[in-house]
């Protein structure tokens, strides 16, 4: 069990590195947004992304989530070249069909998201970035199947790289506004292709394997609804925010939706890049119980640790990065309650890997679709009632509903014991370490910074001493050994990205 442990956290590390550039390159982006746009534009600018995360999350029908299952299975030699290639030529289909058959809908999209005919010419652009985001999902994919995190981060990199260098020259340089964002995004996934193909094309053995397709829709199709609605109750706040309010309001809680879901990117993104081709090959293999049950528990303690101190700090953060535009920091207030809700996410997630681990992912629909009209429901509710404060009270409560159902099936067909008590005391004591950051927040800045880095070092000790047990402390104290011999932090780094 060590040995899994060890090699998921190697594997989520690199992959959090690879998630830190991009929630990095996005911070970077938005002074250049901010500085550019309008709360009102910079709205509109949150709908494009939005729209874009949902069509490519629907329209791809999760054909890489069925290469990652396929492919895993086999060894290199033993057909995953066919499985690839036959993966990408069913994703090239698809791209061009979402292409094709959304670029008359320009005018439509433009008046029905925007009440107006000025947005249109935006939509070419989009809909030609979003079947290239299509493609660029299968070359990642080839390296997880691979388990290359160090390649798929470095491929990553540059794509980032492109859209900060693209996004900054066309807004910047050329005062270009929304459509130079949008051109620049797509310029960066055109780059991304274009590198990543030597890749491919070593590693696709030309033949369709017809079975493989059938396999890849069969395993996909029911995430289908899952992407549907995880999508919708991720991004639909926005467009309801949108129906009862203004393009503003999307753009504040936009920006503070960017900041809170950094939680979202880094840990529970990283996680799951990372554990589920280890979870595919352990299931079923001795120990994997023991090794599933622990695994939430960290899964959980790094979740909390990174929505406290994103939560204590987020008002500084807001701040820095507009510190020219106050319209926009009515999101520092948003921001602790949008990250305390990822918690419950992440848990609701880690409970739903069981659906993938039996091959029974229809529960997963059901329980996705459960969630979504939950908060569809909440939102409506809460909205207008409750503003911005609403949508994120929706969006956490469907959270929690969702963890139930899903606790409740997966039981049924993957019975563990969790640690719950250690984990309810993660969340009461990080709920109550955020309550005192907010409290604090009207005070002089140096006293506050003080303040919140005292919380940050007492909630650490609290870690140590009341939720960790015998063995972690044990550890922990060798770890901390480790790290003083001499040259004990490059060993302990190369152990850890040793491939």
């Amino acid at each position: 069990m060590i040995k899994d442990l060890k090699n998921t956290f190697r594997q989520s590390l690199i992959y959090g590195l690879g998630n830190v550039l991009v929630k990095a390159t996005g911070l970077a982006l938005m002074p250049i947004y901010i500085g550019a746009f309008d709360t009102e534009a910079y709205g509109a600018l949150v709908i494009f992304e939005v729209m874009t995360q949902f069509m490519v999350g629907v329209f791809s029908f999760r054909i890489q989530s069925g290469l990652l299952r396929l492919a895993s299975e086999r060894e290199p030699g033993e057909g995953q070249g066919s499985i690839y290639f036959t993966s990408v030529l069913l994703m090239l289909a698809l791209a061009v069909g979402v292409y094709l058959a959304f670029l008359p809908t320009s005018s439509f999209f433009s008046r029905f998201l925007f009440d107006s005919a000025d947005y249109a010419n935006l939509f070419p652009i989009l809909f030609a970035s979003i079947a290239l985001e299509m493609l660029a999902l299968m070359p990642m994919q080839l390296f997880r199947v691979q388990e290359r995190p160090l390649a798929f981060i470095s491929y990553l990199a540059f794509k980032l790289a492109c859209m900060l260098g693209f996004v900054s020259y066309f807004i910047l340089a050329k005062d270009m506004g929304l459509y130079g964002a949008l051109l620049g995004i797509l310029l960066a996934n055109a780059a991304m292709l274009l590198a990543t193909l030597p890749a491919q094309v070593k590693h696709a053995v030309a033949r369709f394997d017809k079975e493989a397709a059938i396999e890849m829709f069969r395993f996909g199709a029911p995430l289908i609804f899952t992407s549907i609605s995880a999508i919708l109750l991720s991004i639909g706040d926005r467009f309801i925010i949108k129906i009862f309010g203004e393009l503003s309001d999307v753009g504040v809680y936009g920006a503070a939706y960017k900041v809170g879901s950094v939680v979202n990117l880094l840990v529970i993104n990283s996680f799951t890049l990372g554990f589920l081709p280890i979870a595919f090959k352990r299931y079923g293999k001795p120990g994997f119980d023991n090794f599933f049950t622990k695994m939430l528990s960290y899964f959980t303690l790094v979740t909390v640790l990174l929505t406290l101190l994103i939560s204590l700090f987020s008002k500084e953060l807001i701040k820095m990065i507009s510190s020219d535009s106050p319209d926009y920091w009515l999101a520092a207030v948003l921001v602790p309650f949008i990250a305390f809700s990822f918690i419950f996410k992440a848990i609701q997630y880690y409970l739903s890997l069981s659906f993938h681990l039996t091959k029974r992912t229809r529960y997963d629909a059901l329980v996705t679709m459960a969630g979504f009209a939950i908060n569809i429901g909440l939102n409506f509710t809460l909205i207008p009632i409750f503003g911005l404060y609403g949508a994120i009270a929706a969006t956490g409560l469907s959270y929690i509903a969702m963890g139930f159902i899903t606790r409740y099936y997966a039981a049924r067909m993957h019975p563990i014991s969790y640690e719950w008590k250690r984990i309810g005391l993660l969340i009461l004591s990080c709920s109550i370490a955020i309550a005192i950051g907010i409290l604090i927040n009207e005070m002089d800045i140096i006293v506050r910074l003080v303040i919140k880095a005292l919380i940050t070092s007492l909630y650490l000790a609290f870690l140590y001493f009341v939720f960790a047990d015998k063995a972690e402390k044990e550890k922990i104290r060798k770890l901390r050994m480790a790290l003083r011999e001499k040259g004990g932090l490059n060993k302990l780094l190369s152990e850890a990205f040793r491939t």
